[in-house]
C-alpha cells in the first residue's frame, strides 16, 4: 500500500518532467511500477536489519578522515567534519564541538534591491552577535581613585550598530550603578565607582576587592546580542542570490523569537537544541540530516534506510539517546547484552543483587550462551517428517 507521501512525491516527479496531464492508464502504470519497486526494496521478515546497518555505516566509516575542521564558505566559520562529527551525533552530545546556525531572513526583510538586502543582513548579524563591554571599550582600573574607566571605541560601536548613550544606559540598568560620562551626549569616556548608585553619592569609598569584582563583572557583561552566538557572518547563496547568515555558536530558541527571521528555513547543527525546541520528530530528522551531510562531505555513499535505522533507535523512547552504555546499549532489557558492551562486572553484580532474569530474546545474549539467534534461519523452527513407504 502506497502512503500519501509517496503518492505526493510521484505527482511532483511527474510535474517535474513537464507532464501536465496523464491518462488514467499512465497513472495506473506509474502506481503499479512504484508498488513493484516498493515490494522489491522491502526487507525480508526476520532479516538482521541492525547488523546490516552497522556494517553499512561501519565499513565506509573506516575510510573517513580524522580531520576535525573544514571551512564552510568563509575562513572564519569552522565546522567539525569526518569521523569526529559522526561520533558527536551518535553520542548525542549536548553541545557539539563547533555549534553553528544557518539563518535566513523572512519576506519582510527582503526586497528587489541587492544592496538593501545586504544591509538588512548586516543589521541582523549585528543584532545576533554577542557584544561584551570589552568588545567596544578599553577598561582601565584606577586603583588610586577606586574607579573603573571605560574608553569607548567609536569604530567598534559603529560596527556593532550601537551608540555610546545606549552603552551607558545598558551598563546603568545591568549594574544598578551611576555611570558618569565626560559629556551628556555621545560620550567617549565612562566612569563607574563601585557602590555609587546616584550622582549625589560622591562620598562612597569602595574597597579594593569591590573594585576588582566590578572589573570582572563589567568586562564580560553582555550589552547586546543572542547568548552563545559569538559571531554572525553574512554570506551570499550563489544559486538563489539570497543573503543569509552563518554563525559561530547556536541558540535556536532565542533566534527563533527574533523578528525578521524565517523560522521555516533556520537550521542548527545542535541536535539537542532541535529536540528541546521542536520535539523528537524534528530531532530524528536532524540526526539523519547530519549523518548524511557528514558522509557526503567525505564522499561516502550510505543508503538512507541505514541512517533512518540509527535515528529510529536513538529516538524510539521519546528522547534522544546516545548509542553507548549511557544510552541505547546501557538500557537494553538483556543483562548479558548490557554486560557484553561495557562495565561487565557492574551489570552482572547489579542483576544478581536484584534477581533480574534474562529471557535470551536478542542477538548478543544468544551468541554468548551458544544458542542460535532468533533472526534469519534461526527465526523459524523446521522439522523433517519422513514419509513411510
Amino acid at each position: 500500500m502506497l502512503t500519501e507521501r509517496v503518492l505526493s512525491d510521484l505527482t511532483k516527479a511527474v510535474i517535474a518532467r513537464d507532464k501536465v496531464k496523464i491518462t488514467k492508464k499512465q497513472a495506473e502504470s506509474i502506481i503499479e511500477q512504484a508498488r513493484v519497486a516498493f515490494a522489491r526494496a522491502r526487507i525480508d521478515p526476520h532479516e538482521a536489519a541492525g547488523i546490516l546497518t552497522a556494517q553499512s555505516i561501519g565499513e565506509p566509516g573506516t575510510q573517513m578522515t580524522m580531520r576535525t575542521f573544514h571551512y564552510a564558505g568563509v575562513a572564519t566559520v569552522n565546522v567539525t567534519q569526518g569521523l569526529p562529527r559522526i561520533i558527536e551525533v551518535v553520542d548525542a552530545r549536548k553541545i557539539p564541538q563547533t555549534p553553528t546556525m544557518t539563518i535566513y531572513l523572512d519576506d519582510s526583510k527582503r526586497s528587489e534591491d541587492d544592496s538593501k538586502n545586504a544591509l538588512e543582513a548586516k543589521k541582523m548579524a549585528a543584532a545576533l552577535e554577542v557584544t561584551l563591554t570589552k568588545n567596544i571599550a578599553d577598561l582601565n582600573t584606577d586603583v588610586a581613585q577606586r574607579r573603573l574607566v571605560l574608553n569607548l571605541h567609536k569604530g567598534n560601536l559603529k560596527q556593532r550598530n550601537m551608540t555610546a548613550d545606549e552603552v551607558r544606559d545598558k551598563l546603568g540598568r545591568a549594574l544598578r550603578l551611576y555611570i558618569e560620562a565626560d559629556k551628556e551626549s555621545n560620550p567617549k569616556v565612562l566612569t563607574i565607582v563601585p557602590g555609587r548608585q546616584t550622582e549625589s553619592d560622591k562620598d562612597v569609598i569602595p574597597s579594593y576587592t569591590e573594585l576588582l569584582q566590578l572589573e570582572d563583572k563589567v568586562k564580560d557583561l553582555r550589552l547586546k546580542g543572542v547568548p552563545s552566538i559569538q559571531r554572525a557572518n553574512v554570506q551570499l547563496d550563489d544559486e538563489t542570490g539570497e543573503y543569509y547568515l552563518s554563525t559561530i555558536g547556536s541558540n535556536l530558541t532565542r533566534v527563533s523569537d527574533m523578528d525578521g527571521i524565517d523560522r521555516s528555513r533556520t537550521y542548527t547543527n545542535n541536535i539537542m537544541e532541535i529536540y528541546d525546541f521542536l520535539g523528537i520528530e524534528a530531532a530524528r530528522q536532524a540526526i539523519v540530516n547530519e549523518l548524511k551531510l557528514t558522509l557526503e562531505g567525505a564522499r561516502l555513499e550510505v543508503d538512507d534506510r541505514h541512517l533512518l535505522m540509527v535515528a529510529d533507535v536513538m529516538t524510539s523512547e521519546g528522547a534522544v539517546r546516545a548509542i553507548g552504555r549511557h544510552g541505547v546499549s546501557g538500557t537494553k532489557h538483556s543483562i548479558l547484552a548490557r554486560a557484553a558492551f561495557e562495565v561487565t562486572v557492574n551489570h552482572l553484580l547489579r542483576a544478581g543483587i536484584v534477581g533480574e532474569r534474562d529471557r535470551l530474546t536478542g542477538v548478543a545474549e544468544n551468541i554468548i550462551v551458544g544458542q542460535p539467534i532468533s533472526l534469519g534461519t534461526g527465526s523459524v523452527e523446521l522439522y523433517y517428517v519422513p514419509r513411510e513407504n
